[in-house]
C-alpha cells in the first residue's frame, strides 16, 4: 500500500490498527467466547455425541481450556510490525480500534450518506457476533450488540462446511446453489435453527449448529450429513439456509429502521454481506431509499476501516464521501512485461492504443474470451474490469463450459458488467442503489430484455449481480462495452474474475500470462498490448517447460547440465 502511494514509514503520522488488545485481551476474549458457547451447548452435547464419548470429551476440553500460546503469538506479530516500521523511520502515533467499529467506519465514511444505519453482520469479532451502528453528521455510534454465540456468520459458514465446501471462503457457492433448491422443503427446520427473537433485538442460533461446526471441522470424504438433514437434497438445504438468513437479518433491519424513522439509508458490511441475495432483499425494502455495501466487506476491509476511523478522529470536519473506483492496488510493471516478452517471445497484435477498446469489442462480438490485466488492481473480492475475463453473455451454456474451462463449480452463475445508462433497461428498479452496484455487491431482478439478450448472466431465479460502469470510472473498460453495444445492441457482457479456481485473482503480468495459458483463453489485454492465442502457438509449451523446471527446484531437485 505504501509503495503504491509512493510513501514510506517515515512519512506516516499515525499507525491505525484494529483489535490490538494485547495478549491478555486476546486470551480474555477467547475464554469469554468459549464460556458463552459452552453454556449454550453442554446440555445438548451428550445427546449429540451419543456413544462417541471420546469426541464429547475432546469438545469439552476444547471449550474449557484456552491455549495462551496463540494469544501471545498474535501480540508478538503486532510487536514485530511496530519494530520493523520503527526501524524504517516511523515515529508517529499508534491508535487501535475495535473490530466492529473499523467495519462500521468503512461502511459509513465511504457511503456518501449524511445519516445511515450501519449493519456489521459477520461470524464474530473479539467482543460480539455482530453489531449495528448509527452514522450521522460524521459521527458513528453503536446502537446494538449481537452477543456470541448467536452469530449469523456461524450459521451460514456451518452449512458451507456441511455441504462439502470451505467455510469463510465458499459461502457464495451456497448462495448460488440455493437458487436451484426448494426453500419450503427444509425451511421450517432452518428457521428453527436461526431466527430473530420476537421479544428482543437478538438472533437465536441453535446449539446444534455449533456442535456441527466443531464436529465436522475436519473434512472427511463421504461423511454423511447430520441426521436431521439427511432427508433433504443439498440444493433444498442451501435454499432453506438462505431464506432463514434473509428473513432474520431483514427483520432486524426493519426493526432498526422503525426505531429510527428519519433514517432511510442503510450501509452493510461484514462477511455476511458478501451474500448478494441478502443485500437485494434489504435494498427492496420500501423503508430504504438506498443501500451501500462496502466493496471490501469481509475482514480484508479492516485496515481501511482503522485508517478511516483514525482520519475521522483527527480531521476537522469528518464526513461521508464516495469513491468512484476501488482501483487501489499495484499496476503491471512495464519492466516485467518487457522481460516476459523476451523470455517467451510473445507476439502482440499491432493495434494502436486509441483503437484497442474497439478491437476488444470486436473480439467479444466474435464470441472470443478476453482477459484483462490493465491498470491498478481492484480492492476487495470482486474483479471490476482491471483483472477481469470478459465474454459475450448471449450463450446460456457458458456457465457449463467456461466454468469447466476455468475449473470452477458448474452451478455458479457468471455476473454481468452493464453500461450505467442501460441499468433500468436491464434490471427492475435498476437505478436504486446504483452506486453500490458499481462494485458488484447487490443483486437485481432482471427485465425481459436482459433475460432475452443476456441469458448467460441471468441466474435460474431470474436475478443477476451486475457491475455498473461509467466512462468516468474506467474509460477503457467502458469504451470496450460501449463498442460491443454498438456492434450488437447489447449493453452487457460476462465479467468474471481473472483467475483459475482456488487461485488468487491475478496481480502481476507474470500471473496474467500463467492464467491466460492455463485457462486457454483467446486474448489477453496486458496494459496497452493485445496478445492473441492464435498468434502465439508455442506459448503453452514454453510456459509448461518453465513451470516444470520451477516445480523441480521447489521439490529440491537440481537441474541437469
Amino acid at each position: 500500500v505504501l509503495e503504491c502511494a509512493g510513501l514510506g514509514p517515515a512519512d506516516l503520522d499515525y499507525l491505525a490498527v484494529s483489535d490490538d488488545i494485547g495478549a491478555d485481551g486476546y486470551l480474555t476474549s477467547r475464554r469469554r467466547f468459549k464460556k458463552a458457547q459452552f453454556s449454550e451447548t453442554w446440555r445438548r452435547a451428550p445427546g449429540y455425541f451419543g456413544p462417541r464419548l471420546w469426541a464429547m470429551g475432546k469438545y469439552y476440553r476444547r471449550m474449557l481450556l484456552t491455549n495462551r500460546r496463540s494469544s501471545a503469538k498474535r501480540q508478538q506479530r503486532w510487536d514485530e510490525l511496530r519494530g520493523r516500521l520503527g526501524d524504517q523511520g516511523f515515529a508517529g502515533e499508534q491508535r487501535s480500534y475495535e473490530h466492529g467499529y473499523a467495519h462500521a467506519a468503512t461502511a459509513y465514511y465511504c457511503s456518501g450518506f449524511d445519516s445511515a444505519l450501519l449493519f456489521v453482520m459477520e461470524a464474530a469479532s473479539f467482543i460480539n457476533a455482530s453489531s449495528v451502528y448509527l452514522g450521522r453528521d460524521g459521527v458513528i455510534e453503536k446502537i446494538l450488540d449481537i452477543p456470541w454465540p448467536h452469530s449469523p456468520g456461524r450459521f451460514y459458514e456451518t452449512i458451507t462446511l456441511l455441504l462439502g465446501f470451505r467455510p469463510a471462503r465458499h459461502e457464495g457457492k451456497i448462495t448460488g446453489l440455493a437458487a436451484l433448491g426448494d426453500p419450503s422443503a427444509a425451511g421450517d427446520y432452518a428457521r428453527g435453527l436461526f431466527h430473530l427473537e420476537e421479544d428482543r433485538d437478538d438472533f437465536y442460533l441453535s446449539p446444534d449448529v455449533h456442535l456441527w461446526r466443531w464436529d465436522y471441522r475436519k473434512r472427511k470424504p463421504n461423511r454423511r450429513l447430520p441426521r436431521p438433514l439427511r432427508p433433504y437434497r443439498r440444493e433444498d438445504i442451501a435454499a432453506a439456509w438462505q431464506v432463514a438468513l434473509e428473513e432474520a437479518v431483514v427483520a432486524l433491519v426493519e426493526r432498526c429502521l422503525h426505531r429510527f424513522p428519519d433514517v432511510r439509508n442503510v450501509a452493510l458490511v461484514g462477511g455476511v454481506h458478501g451474500n448478494v441475495k441478502l443485500n437485494q432483499r434489504i435494498n427492496e425494502l420500501d423503508a430504504v431509499d438506498e443501500i451501500y455495501v462496502h466493496p471490501g466487506m469481509s475482514d480484508c476491509g479492516q485496515p481501511l476501516g482503522a485508517a478511516l476511523a483514525c482520519w475521522a478522529e483527527v480531521a476537522d470536519d469528518p464526513g461521508a464521501f464516495r469513491v468512484e473506483t476501488v482501483y487501489f492496488g499495484p499496476a503491471p510493471d512495464q519492466d516485467e512485461i518487457d522481460r516476459l516478452t523476451r523470455d517467451y517471445e510473445l507476439v502482440f497484435e499491432d493495434v494502436a492504443t486509441d483503437v484497442l477498446p474497439a478491437r476488444v469489442a470486436q473480439l467479444l462480438a466474435e464470441n472470443k474470451i478476453v482477459a484483462i490485466c490493465r491498470g491498478k488492481m481492484e480492492y476487495g473480492p470482486r474483479a471490476l474490469g482491471n483483472r477481469s475475463i470478459m465474454y459475450a453473455a448471449t450463450d446460456p451454456s457458458v456457465n457449463d463450459w467456461l466454468n469447466r474451462q476455468l475449473q470452477r463449480t458448474e452451478f455458479m452463475p457468471f455476473a454481468p458488467v452493464t453500461l450505467i445508462e442501460d441499468a433500468e433497461k436491464c434490471y427492475v428498479h435498476g437505478l436504486k442503489s446504483a452506486y453500490t452496484a458499481g462494485f458488484m455487491t447487490v443483486c437485481y431482478d432482471c427485465t425481459d430484455f436482459m433475460k432475452r439478450n443476456s441469458p448467460a448472466v441471468v441466474h435460474v431465479d431470474g436475478t443477476a449481480r451486475p457491475q455498473y460502469i461509467s466512462r468516468r470510472q474506467n474509460p477503457f473498460y467502458y469504451d470496450v462495452l460501449a463498442g460491443y453495444k454498438e456492434l450488437t445492441g447489447i449493453p452487457s457482457v460476462v465479467n468474471t474474475s481473472f483467475n483459475m479456481h482456488e487461485e488468487p485473482i491475478v496481480c502481476t503480468a507474470g500471473d496474467a500470462i500463467q492464467a491466460f495459458v492455463a485457462s486457454n483463453l483467446d486474448a489477453l489485454v496486458l496494459e496497452d498490448k493485445l496478445l492473441l492465442k492464435d498468434n502465439n502457438p508455442t506459448l503453452r509449451r514454453k510456459l509448461t517447460g518453465v513451470h516444470e523446471i520451477t516445480q523441480k527446484l521447489e521439490d529440491g531437485d537440481q537441474p541437469q547440465d
